[in-house]
């Protein structure tokens, strides 16, 4: 019986590990953020490890830069509600209509090196955090119904890339790295009542690990002619394989292992020199969020020894803008602008990542700082297009709020009439900088 309620519980819960792997960088390094990371065909200090490998060989001398990226994230629910069509006119939802994150602020430090090491082979590494988001509710279901089905979603990759990138000739590179990381899932939920002892509320929660796993990237960047720059990478999938606990009330109770892989991407620009000191890059990012069409998660308490979510993601093209004036040789001025559509469809949208249509705004600048010491800097600003709608059509939601609303009513009310609605709207702010010294 213990173990057959705590399936349950697992069920409501691990639907809600992998929405955080929708986070994907917001930006590697104050240089690529401040032009919205359209920086694939110029691509031009340490982390083009990332960006494009072959744009190592635009480095001249040796560099190592370190710095940090801090975001402070909020989502917005408003108009929760829980209906039944058995029940016209019945909100079942006991909490408030409007509630929000209490995210804590999330710290992206990274460094990289990178040096030519003769006229035509360039060496580069760097660390950094390729996807992470943390997202935080109050655990309290009457003041966020959210809770109900998620109070965490965190998800962290960080890497260490060594990179390569080869000069063919003056108008034409290439280069290649690969990325070695380790990476973390936690999730949280509140469940009204444990259907095994009783008590109320209970704290669920789903800690993983994946210990090691790589991925690789290739790039290319060409000039045809002298201010027109063209650039190419494409980043491989990531075979992850997360292991870890199941805690009920801080108490590890079981196990669970997830196969949750980080989707393969290319992206495609050309940068336009207009002058010596104004540039403009456009860049596309097509990503294969399809490889998502389900998820499994294994563990002991499952029925059958294993969970099946629906996903049916969609794969997905960001289109950035980029911007760099040059006002001096020690001042540079940049701006950029990003349109990325969420790849959840309405049909599996849930709360453990909510995610929206987004678009990503930034501004930042350059300037050395003293000799050999370079600065740069950047604000972030990140909005929801519109507010999404959810109106009872996300399965997830429904089954999930469907089972408390049956158990709650002594079945009166059935699973399968049940519909969630609600209104979803995120905001992100980020600020960082890097300092930069050059040999």
């Amino acid at each position: 019986m213990k173990k057959t309620a705590l399936g349950v519980m697992m069920l409501l819960l691990t639907a809600t590990t992998s929405q955080a792997g929708l986070v994907q960088t917001f930006g590697i390094g104050a240089n690529a953020t401040a032009q919205a990371e359209a920086v694939v065909a110029h691509a031009n200090d340490p982390f083009a490890v990332y960006y494009n490998p072959a744009g190592l060989t635009l480095i001249k001398k040796p560099v190592i830069t370190s710095g940090i990226m801090v975001y402070d994230a909020t989502v917005k629910i408003s108009d929760f509600k829980i209906t039944s069509s058995s029940t016209p006119g019945m909100n079942y939802n006991t909490g408030p209509a409007d509630f929000q994150t209490a995210c804590p602020e999330i710290y992206n430090p990274t460094m990289g090196f990178a040096m030519p090491l003769n006229d035509q082979w360039s060496f580069g590494v760097a660390a950094y955090a390729p996807y992470g988001l943390h997202l935080r509710w109050d655990t309290d279901a009457m003041k966020n119904p959210g809770a109900l089905y998620a109070w965490e979603s965190k998800f962290v990759r960080k890497v260490l890339t060594p990179a390569f990138g080869y000069k063919v000739s003056d108008r034409l590179a290439l280069g290649a790295g690969i990325s070695l990381g380790t990476g973390t899932s936690d999730a949280g939920k509140t469940y009204p009542a444990n259907p095994a002892t009783g008590a109320s509320p209970t704290l669920m929660k789903l800690e993983s690990q994946d210990d090691f796993n790589w991925s690789f990237n290739v790039g290319l960047m060409y000039m045809p002619v002298d201010n027109l720059s063209l650039g190419l990478t494409y980043r491989s999938r990531t075979n992850a394989d997360f292991q870890g606990d199941v805690l009920i009330n801080g108490i590890k109770t079981s196990t669970v292992s997830m196969d949750y892989d980080l989707p393969e991407c290319v992206q495609a620009g050309a940068r336009y020199d207009f002058t010596d000191t104004l540039s403009m890059e456009v860049d596309m990012i097509w990503t294969r969020w399809n490889i998502h069409a389900e998820q499994v998660e294994t563990s002991p308490l499952a029925p059958g020894g294993s969970f099946h979510h629906d996903r049916d993601w969609s794969n997905q093209i960001q289109y950035k803008i980029g911007l760099e004036w040059k006002l001096n040789s020690a001042l540079a001025l940049r701006a950029g602008y990003t349109h990325d559509p969420t790849p959840v469809p309405d049909e599996t949208f849930d709360l453990g990542w909510p995610d929206t249509d987004r678009n990503i705004y930034s501004l930042g600048l350059g300037c050395a700082v003293k000799e050999h010491w370079q600065l740069d800097l950047v604000l972030q600003y990140v909005r929801s297009t519109s507010v999404r709608q959810v109106n009872g059509n996300s399965t997830e939601l429904n089954n999930n709020y469907g089972q408390l609303v049956q158990a709650a009513t002594g079945g009166a009310v059935s699973a399968d009439t049940v519909a969630v609605s609600l209104g979803d709207e995120g905001i992100l702010w980020g600020l960082g900088l890097n300092l930069s010294y050059h040999f």
